[in-house]
């Protein structure tokens, strides 16, 4: 599907939403791309604090994945709108990093929880979050390089026939590991997009992962809803290079 008619049924959906009563599935609207295609996937994390930012990131034309942290006070808000919208919705499950100076935010789970303490966390937020396909980590440094802690974490998303995408905040990550070990459909972004937070950097990130893509068949990249990463990606999208990939949600990678 090209984008302007991505985005033209994006919007369609996303002011059908205030006023008709029944919206379609995002499987229902957007045809996936062709297999043989080079594919990224991108990922908006850090939804649920302010849900006109992450709505901003419609007007891209092209699908996005968007991870929405846990017990916020657009949370819910956010899950519902944005797959009223057509996209896809994932958990951003926080997980405690290694700095005590960083709070990882309500829902998160810790090394030192007991098993059963983590298991329910988890699946209480899953419970949380309307039409959730996946789940990521949201920070998470020093929980996700310990396997047994990832097990605990891991055994509700797949109580929930949920996904799990490794953000990989550390190179020594286990989740990725532990999810295939327990049969969790699971993948791992290639390239945080904002790191540097400005539209050249982000821009320069999306041509990355667009080599990515090229070489491999497939990139994913996480950014935030922050202006600078929609303009990067957005002067990504009008480059020759955007027209050699095609974008689609995470969930057709796996």
């Amino acid at each position: 599907m090209d984008r302007r008619t991505f985005l033209a049924k994006s919007a369609g959906l996303l002011f059908g939403g205030i006023f008709a009563t029944h919206i379609p599935a995002a499987a229902e609207i957007f045809m996936p791309p062709k297999a043989a295609d080079p594919r990224i996937a991108l990922i908006i994390d850090d939804i649920g604090f302010n849900l006109t930012r992450a709505e901003q990131f419609l007007t891209a034309g092209i699908p996005i994945t968007f991870s929405i942290l846990p017990r916020l006070c657009c949370s819910e808000a956010s899950a519902r709108a944005l797959h009223d919208s057509g996209h896809e919705i994932m958990l951003h499950q926080p997980m405690e990093p290694f700095s005590t100076r960083v709070d990882p935010g309500p829902g998160a789970i810790f090394v030192d929880d007991r098993p059963e303490q983590v298991r329910d966390v988890v699946a209480e937020n899953i419970a949380t979050l309307p039409h959730i396909v996946g789940v990521n980590n949201h920070m998470g440094s020093r929980y996700t390089q310990l396997p047994r802690k990832m097990d605990q974490a891991l055994d509700a998303v797949r109580a929930n026939d949920l996904f799990f995408v490794d953000s990989l905040t550390t190179g020594h990550s286990t989740a990725f590991a532990r999810a295939r070990q327990m049969g969790v459909d699971t993948i791992r972004r290639d390239l945080f997009l904002d790191t540097q937070r400005n539209e050249k950097a982000v821009f320069g990130q999306m041509k990355r992962l667009g080599k990515i893509a090229s070489k491999y068949g497939r990139a994913i990249g996480i950014g935030h809803p922050r202006p600078e990463t929609l303009a990067g990606i957005q002067r990504f999208l009008e480059t020759p290079e955007s027209e050699n990939v095609r974008f689609t949600y995470i969930s057709q990678l796996l």
